[in-house]
């Protein structure tokens, strides 16, 4: 398994990639050229791919935030290609991409995954993310709210 930072479109990595997307986001357009160019000239942005076999089959992301109390790291889009399951992708990318967090000196490292991930939740938590009791909101910026 390897698990490489992907810093070029040219790496071959778009058709992978979109081909995964879709596996965690239903809210995405078809992935081209230019956004993932734009995506990976992002300095706060990672993008991680796991390749078995001689082919990209699982990503993630790592978003570098940082606040006035400090920087921390968001994971985004883990997705493993159906085949490729049971291999562990999961595990490799997410070590490496915790690796790399520590390697930026990370406050902390947060992700979502929703409740129906019964095998995605659990190896968060073996990987010692503990869940949180919060809320998540999210706003698409469609009808804009006036002040009251």
């Amino acid at each position: 398994m390897l698990v490489e930072v992907v810093t070029s479109g040219a790496d071959g990595a778009l058709a992978p990639l979109g081909h995964l997307l879709p596996q965690v986001t239903r809210r995405a357009a078809p992935l081209t050229s230019r956004w993932l160019d734009i995506v990976l000239r992002e300095p706060s942005t990672v993008v991680f791919t796991a390749t078995l076999g001689g082919r990209i089959v699982g990503m993630a992301l790592l978003c570098v935030c940082t606040t006035l109390a400090g920087r921390f790291g968001l994971v985004e889009e883990v997705a493993v290609d159906e085949k490729a399951r049971g291999h562990h992708v999961s595990v490799h990318l997410m070590v490496r991409l915790l690796a790399a967090a520590a390697e930026r000196e990370l406050d902390h490292v947060e992700l979502t995954s929703r409740a129906s991930r019964v095998a995605a939740n659990g190896l968060y938590q073996k990987l010692g993310f503990e869940l949180r009791e919060t809320n998540c909101y999210r706003h698409d910026l469609v009808d804009l709210p006036a002040v009251w």
